[in-house]
């Protein structure tokens, strides 16, 4: 008896987000607002803004490198070896075509808002901050399949404003810093829940 068609993308949908269940999304996104939040918060400290990247770069590559190793040793084995339909390929080798012109484009926006003092210092001078995050885990969540992206970039797009917002509301330079971070913990929590879920869903594949 032959498969459905439908039934057929279902299951492979079903297999293919399984390989994202175990935080790693997650995890590199809390890595990203952590690297970003913590120099803005030494250089608001008193530390040069030299300092303030060395200081936390070591932090993020150890972070970097046991997501990658748990992914690898940890998550793959559990699922073993998948080949994706072509439709799926596709979908993925387009993936990093949006979110690579998006960050061209919002670089030299940034960069036109940064050297223009009359857009500076208003609010639309955020909206870079706010519309690349959303359009690029909006691409992901639509080439990945993946609805819980739309989510992610919803947060990651409102932390810079609202930290702006609160910075000016209650008066401290570490608002900003302090809110970019509590979005980063909020990822890594989630990250580790799944991964917890994950271990405890999928058992290790022995050949």
């Amino acid at each position: 008896m032959l498969m459905d068609t439908s039934d057929q993308k279902k299951i492979e949908r079903r297999v293919f987000t399984s390989f994202f269940q175990g935080g790693f999304i997650e995890a590199f996104t809390g890595i990203i607002l952590l690297q970003l939040g913590l120099p803005a918060l030494f250089s608001r400290s008193g530390f040069g803004d030299w300092e303030s990247a060395l200081l936390t770069l070591p932090i993020a590559l150890i972070l970097l490198i046991a997501v990658f190793l748990v992914r690898r040793f940890v998550v793959i084995p559990r699922l073993g070896k998948v080949k994706f339909l072509p439709e799926r390929r596709r979908k993925l080798s387009k993936l990093i075509l949006v979110p690579t012109l998006t960050l061209i484009a919002g670089a030299i926006v940034g960069y036109i808002f940064a050297e223009n003092d009359s857009l500076r210092h208003i609010f639309i001078g955020q909206i870079p901050f706010i519309l690349i995050p959303i359009i690029v885990f909006g691409a992901a969540a639509y080439f990945l399949d993946m609805k819980r992206l739309y989510v992610y970039g919803a947060i990651v797009g409102l932390a810079f404003p609202l930290g702006k917002y609160l910075e000016t509301v209650i008066g401290s330079r570490n608002t900003l810093p302090a809110t970019i971070l509590f979005a980063a913990f909020v990822f890594l929590g989630i990250a580790t829940v799944f991964l917890v879920a994950f271990l405890r869903k999928y058992q290790e594949t022995r050949v």
